[in-house]
């Protein structure tokens, strides 16, 4: 009778293994609320999106948010503590990358999102070109990877003075990472493109180490509102 039993539980782990969680997208965990045909809450599940957001969280996790079918949800992403340098650095996500992920939906502060490992994340799609757009907390941590580079990173803009501004990797003057931009007329784009904080941009520029603030900064080759 114990054998039978250990064969039963040994069979359905098997199948556990086998059998992959279902594809719910991302409207679907969003509208759940208000459908009663199926809550999907504290279930694996498997969707993907296109990474629009991305914050860098204590103890190397991650805060991404997906967007898919007008739909946009955050991904709770928790770093296994094994998990390398290396291994975040290949992981590095841009804006517009499309992934694949696996996770639980869960609640947090009254609105879904989904908890996911850093090995449940695919990329199913990456923009390799040079219109893919890097995102501030991923150049700050690696830095000289970029240095002499010209790239185009995606940010909120949280401080505005005469000759430079910052670009913060989260909404708010001390919210995050910041990257320091050095335009050459900032007037006349702030007459052009309103520029105000807050705003969410793509920036394009040339990242250059400077010796004498001994900092990083982006040299500014053109800017766009989102």
């Amino acid at each position: 009778m114990i054998v039978i039993s250990l064969f039963g539980i040994c069979l359905l782990y098997c199948i556990s293994c086998i059998v992959e969680p279902p594809y719910v997208p991302l409207d679907a965990i969003a509208s759940q609320s208000h459908n009663h045909s199926h809550n999907y809450e504290n279930e694996l599940i498997k969707t993907k999106g296109v990474v629009v957001d991305l914050m860098n969280l204590s103890d190397r996790n991650m805060l991404l948010n997906i967007m898919d079918n007008g739909t946009e949800l955050p991904v709770f992403v928790s770093s296994s503590s094994s998990s390398s340098d290396k291994d975040s650095e290949k992981l590095m996500l841009k804006y517009g990358d499309v992934i694949e992920l696996q996770g639980r939906i869960q609640q947090y502060r009254g609105k879904y999102e989904i908890a996911a490992s850093e090995g449940g994340l695919k990329k199913i799609n990456s923009d390799n070109n040079d219109n893919g757009a890097y995102f501030v907390a991923e150049i700050a941590e690696y830095p000289s990877n970029y240095e002499g580079r010209r790239i185009r990173v995606v940010g909120y803009i949280c401080k505005v003075y005469k000759r430079i501004f910052y670009l913060c990797s989260e909404e708010g003057e001390s919210a995050g990472y910041r990257m320091r931009v050095v335009p050459k007329r900032l007037a006349e784009l702030e007459l052009e493109l309103e520029l105000e904080k807050g705003d969410k941009v793509i920036i394009e520029g040339v990242l250059v180490y400077n010796s004498g603030d001994m900092r990083y900064e982006l040299e500014l080759i053109s800017l766009s509102c989102l």
